[in-house]
């Protein structure tokens, strides 16, 4: 069975965690669960009385609270808690509960495909959940995309177990916290799981509703101008987005070779390249393999589409980690490389950080910059490897159509003999 591959990706990807890890908790200590900070104080001023999206932490005035008011309740039990340390503390412990959760589908969904996982397998796939150069940011920050990840795994595992209504309560909940994963009601048009959709819609529906009584219309106002409209981050794309800018999308290349263009219009360019990709790896769903093929592209083009964060790239883990076990020949050693290359959340900025911290002669410095600026001008490491994992899966599509097409023929062939 081929296991090197799919050892080295979890492994590089552990290794490389644990060093940014380090790096974070020694040069960018301050940083230390910022992101909890900002819901821990946004919960305390609701249960005051006061507005949450004014509030900021003490330590990050810059920062303030982005989701829907009625996402602010989870936070409740935490703000009354009278230390912010502890309260992260305990949420971090939840975090990882939930990686472990998420840890334990990846590993089941592979095993009952027929790929029994030797130990080591099982220890590498638990310690790049949970502690990978991807997760790490998530940790450190007090985000919350390890129980997202979760959600959409459950919904995704309930779908291909027939309880949709299920897989639509998990993807609403997901995607009321996050908003970009409503992209993956493309998934559920495809399979026509009409009642995971209604679900869906009447799970994160429904919770916006309840929360207008809660929290007054003022707030979901607020919420809608403050918080939505300036992340849809289009003055960024303006002339090109910035080479240090900690996305990986296809809107970057798209603001880059064409910078003269609208921003408005990378959306429905980036549409017109994902969607053949979609639609060409949608056609046979046969196996369930197929069918976590099927899932993988449609979380790609979601997350590319949109203008994401590195720290959302464990959104994929399911099903990221099956597919490096499951994928075989040129579809499987593509969807590694691919995989490999997404272990460096990198910008030319960390490049330049690493030149500087090695020192290395001016013409070595000058000879990896004359590289590096035009790549990573262009797209990150997450987008080109994004990019690879979407090519082993058409790789995969073509060679199941192919292998039907032969099936056929042979079929048609024997009867007229």
């Amino acid at each position: 069975m081929r296991r090197a591959g799919p050892r080295f990706v979890l492994a590089s990807g552990l290794v490389l965690g644990v060093a940014m890890l380090a790096y974070k908790s020694v040069v960018q200590s301050w940083k230390f669960g910022m992101d909890f900070q900002v819901y821990y104080y946004a919960a305390r001023a609701s249960l005051a009385g006061q507005g949450m999206y004014a509030v900021s932490p003490p330590a990050h005035p810059a920062y303030g609270y982005v989701y829907p008011p009625v996402t602010i309740l989870p936070f409740y039990p935490f703000a009354l808690v009278g230390d912010w340390l502890v309260s992260f503390a305990l949420f971090t412990v939840l975090e990882l509960a939930a990686g472990l959760a998420l840890a334990l589908l990846v590993v089941r969904s592979i095993e009952r495909r027929g790929y029994p996982l030797a130990p080591v397998d099982v220890a590498l796939v638990a310690g790049y959940v949970l502690l990978s150069v991807h997760t790490v940011p998530s940790l450190f920050y007090g985000e919350t995309n390890l129980p997202l990840a979760l959600a959409l795994a459950l919904g995704f595992v309930a779908l291909e177990r027939g309880d949709e209504e299920t897989t639509g309560v998990a993807f609403g909940l997901a995607a009321l916290v996050k908003v970009f994963p409503a992209g993956v009601g493309l998934w559920l048009l495809r399979r026509r799981a009409w009642r995971a959709v209604a679900a869906a819609v009447a799970t994160g529906g429904g919770l916006l509703l309840v929360g207008v009584p809660l929290f007054g219309l003022d707030a979901h106002r607020t919420w809608l101008h403050d918080a939505v409209l300036p992340r849809l981050y289009r003055e960024a794309f303006v002339g090109g987005l910035a080479p240090a800018a900690p996305y990986f999308t296809l809107r970057r290349p798209l603001s880059v070779l064409l910078p003269g263009l609208d921003p408005t219009l990378f959306p429905v360019l980036a549409a017109a390249l994902l969607a053949p990709v979609v639609a060409y790896c949608y056609r046979g769903l046969d196996t369930a393999t197929d069918r976590l093929v099927g899932v993988h592209v449609t979380l790609v083009a979601v997350l590319l589409f949109f203008p994401t964060y590195f720290v959302y790239f464990p959104l994929l883990y399911f099903p990221l980690v099956p597919l490096l076990y499951l994928l075989e020949g040129r579809a499987g050693r593509l969807f590694v490389a691919g995989a490999l290359v997404a272990s460096l959340p990198a910008t030319l900025r960390s490049v330049r950080r690493v030149l500087d911290a090695l020192s290395p002669p001016p013409g070595v410095r000058s000879a990896v910059l004359a590289v590096a600026e035009p790549l990573f001008t262009l797209g990150t490491p997450l987008l080109y490897g994004c990019l690879l994992t979407l090519a082993a899966c058409v790789c995969h599509a073509r060679r199941r159509a192919s292998s039907g097409r032969s099936a056929t023929v042979s079929g048609r062939s024997e009867g007229l003999g």
